[in-house]
């Protein structure tokens, strides 16, 4: 069975872009210019991100916003118009959405504590531990009520709220109603006097001791169907369930179904129209919940299916400004013999119309001249019958590199690379597996 899961870099595109939450903090300045000013609102966050819009809507309708601003970090809203009761405030930066909500009293808002950690982790296949610290103080907050929510990837949608509970920090919280919920990525909110601070994200995936031997691949066929192959210690098996969400948007649930065995076919066409992008396929066995990732592009047929044709990939001669380009199949492997019909280099930058700057007349292995090329950053496309593939590169004067290697402020702040055999995220000098662990690989 071949895999499908084979890809060297794609751009995280949507979500927050990040593997732990941004942290903001909204309070109340005890004076301005020695004035009490309680109608004030004071907004914070790392200097890493930049607002580009901000509002604030009513916690009791959602459907309104009641305040627009423009504001960074350190700068005051004037808050005098809200009435009495709790609000959500929205920041937005490109494509980060960070949601806090504040209680506005009669005259002021409540002021938050200067919390520090607000840590979650799975202490036991089914039970939860969160810790949260007060700056100064050694013992723990007073915690009021402990929501758990699905990661909220939009400003436009308010987070999912799957359980509550009262638990005080360290104490165990069983999380096993969570098993089956189609959103597969959660946070702790505690509520302490009105304010509310959101944990890091986690997966939860139940008891899967029994299942370690799980392998799940799958094999893509035309129109746009998958046929499941499932096997436990190398042994046709069956998952209790299935559903299938989008890996960067909002993580809704795109499909859903019943029990699967290995063999299956799974009918992509209502994914048929949606971005080009990697999915996630949830499967459910026993107690036990897994995550395995694949490739859609979208359309109703795939050529570069038809042709055999999964990616191109790059080659660099350091010694000269050459690129060798190579197609490969499905179980990553060069295409021996395959005729290029056209190729073609063009610009290459994020969230920029591309630019066409010149034809390429070499079939795969054979040398290319990139010395006429400027420095910067351009695209390799190259077309077999009606199948294009394209891969982005460097080009510099004295060396370059493939975007794997790149280190320019241009560079997307994460990449996805194939090692010993896996797909994992790559954020600076950390490796993330495709459901957000750290890992050595």
């Amino acid at each position: 069975m071949k895999h499908f899961v084979r890809i060297l870099a794609i751009l995280l595109l949507a979500g927050n872009g990040s593997i732990h939450a941004e942290e903001i903090t909204i309070t109340t300045p005890i004076s301005v210019n020695l004035v009490a000013q309680e109608n004030l609102l004071q907004v914070r966050f790392s200097a890493t991100f930049r607002m580009d819009s901000g509002w604030i809507i009513s916690a009791s309708d959602t459907t309104q916003k009641v305040l627009v601003f423009h504001a960074q970090s350190g700068d005051y809203i004037n808050v005098s118009k809200l009435e009495r009761g709790y609000y959500r405030f929205y920041a937005q930066g490109g494509d980060s959405c960070i949601v806090k909500q504040f209680y506005k009293r009669d005259g002021a808002i409540s002021k938050e504590l200067d919390i520090l950690t607000g840590d979650v982790k799975i202490a036991a296949p089914h039970t939860l531990q969160y810790s949260i610290r007060e700056a100064g103080k050694t013992a723990a907050p007073h915690v009021d009520s402990v929501w758990i929510v699905g990661k909220n990837y939009s400003c436009a949608m308010p987070a999912t709220i799957y359980m509550h509970t009262d638990a005080q920090p360290g104490e165990n919280i069983d999380i096993q109603p969570l098993l089956g919920q189609s959103e597969n990525e959660f946070q702790c909110v505690a509520w302490i006097n009105g304010t509310d601070y959101w944990s890091n994200s986690f997966y939860y995936e139940g008891e899967c001791e029994a299942y370690e031997d799980i392998e799940v691949h799958f094999m893509h066929i035309n129109p746009h169907h998958l046929i499941l192959d499932i096997k436990n210690a190398g042994e046709p098996a069956s998952a209790d369930s299935l559903w299938i969400i989008s890996a960067y948007d909002d993580h809704r649930t795109l499909l859903a179904g019943a029990a699967v065995s290995d063999g299956d076919t799974i009918d992509l066409s209502p994914l048929v129209g949606m971005s080009e992008q990697e999915y996630l396929a949830w499967l459910r066995f026993g107690e036990c919940v897994k995550v395995y990732a694949f490739y859609f592009n979208g359309l109703d047929y795939d050529y570069c299916l038809e042709a055999g044709v999964w990616w191109v990939h790059l080659e660099t001669d350091n010694s000269a400004h050459v690129l060798r380009y190579y197609l490969r199949d499905y179980d990553n492997q060069d295409i021996q013999g395959m005729q290029v019909d056209s190729a073609w280099i063009s610009t290459w930058e994020i969230e920029e119309t591309p630019e066409y700057v010149c034809a390429v007349d070499a079939q795969p292995g054979e040398a290319i001249n990139i010395l006429p090329l400027k420095n910067g950053f351009y695209k390799l496309s190259v077309q077999v019958g009606e199948c294009i593939v394209s891969m982005p590169f460097q080009a510099h004067k004295g060396s370059w590199e493939d975007i794997e290697g790149v280190q320019d402020e241009k560079r997307p702040s994460a990449v996805k690379v194939l090692r010993e055999g896996e797909i994992v995220i790559v954020r600076g000098s950390k490796t993330y597996t495709l459901t957000g662990q750290e890992t050595q690989l």
